[in-house]
C-alpha cells in the first residue's frame, strides 16, 4: 500500500491512483457493499474523493480520473462536479475540523452495523482507544437522519473525543460507517482488523452456546 506525502500538491494524480485502487480493496475484502458508501484521503489543503454512485455504475471499480479533487470548502478542482458525492461534505468537515486525519471512509460495514442495531453498545463512546477492536468505537443515537447538520455535528462531536490517528469509526445505525486515520494504510487496516476482532467474538459466542447445549 502506498502511504502518500500529504504535504505535496504533486501528488494529486498519485492519490487519485490510490484511491481507486483502495476502492476495490474495501470491497474485495468485504468491508463495504454494493449499496453505498465512499471513500476519500487527504492531500495538503485538498482532498480526493470517490464519486456518488461509484458501487452501483462501477461495482468499485474505479478509473482515477473518475475520482475528484476538492478543496476543503468543496470546490471542485478536478473531476465531474456532477459526480459529488452527498456525503462529501462530512468528508470535509472532519479534515478541517481534524487536522490529524488524512482518511476518511463511509463504509457499509455489517459486523458494525449489526453490533449497534442489536443495542450491544449503546450510543456515545464505547472505546476512546483502538486497543480492543483494532479502531476506537463511537455510536451515533438512532433516528439521527443522515446528511444533515445535527448527524454530522455528532459524528464530529463524537469523534473528538476518541483517538483518530491509528484508527476511529462512528456507527450511524441504519446508515453506515465514518472511518478515520491519519492516512489511507491505516485506516483500511483499522477496518479489517475491526471486522475480524468482530468476527472472532460472533464465533466464540456460537461456541459458548453449543457447549452450553452439549455440542463438543
Amino acid at each position: 500500500m502506498v502511504t502518500l506525502d500529504v504535504t505535496v500538491e504533486s501528488d494529486y494524480a498519485l492519490a487519485r491512483q490510490v484511491l481507486a485502487r483502495v476502492a476495490a480493496l474495501l470491497y474485495d475484502r468485504r468491508l463495504t457493499e454494493l449499496q453505498g458508501g465512499n471513500m476519500s484521503l487527504r492531500v495538503g489543503e485538498v482532498a480526493v474523493v470517490t464519486p456518488t454512485k461509484a458501487s452501483e455504475n462501477t461495482g468499485w471499480r474505479l478509473q482515477p480520473e473518475d475520482t475528484l479533487v476538492q478543496d476543503l470548502s468543496g470546490r471542485v478542482l478536478f473531476g465531474d462536479p456532477a459526480r459529488v458525492s452527498r456525503e462529501t461534505r462530512l468528508h470535509l468537515r472532519l479534515y478541517r475540523d481534524f487536522p490529524d486525519v488524512g482518511s476518511v471512509f463511509h463504509l457499509h460495514l455489517p459486523e458494525a452495523l449489526g453490533a449497534a442495531a442489536s443495542g450491544r453498545w449503546a450510543p456515545g463512546v464505547v472505546t476512546a482507544s483502538p486497543d480492543q477492536f483494532g479502531a476506537s468505537v463511537v455510536v451515533l443515537e438512532p433516528g439521527l437522519p443522515a446528511q444533515t447538520e445535527p448527524h454530522d455535528a455528532r459524528v464530529v462531536e463524537l469523534l473528538g473525543q476518541v483517538h483518530r490517528p491509528d484508527g476511529a469509526m462512528s456507527i450511524s445505525p441504519g446508515h453506515g460507517v465514518f472511518c478515520v486515520a491519519r492516512d489511507v494504510p491505516t485506516n483500511v487496516r483499522a477496518a479489517d482488523v475491526f471486522r475480524q476482532r468482530m468476527e472472532y467474538e460472533r464465533l466464540r459466542g456460537r461456541l459458548r452456546s453449543a457447549r452450553r447445549l452439549g455440542v463438543s
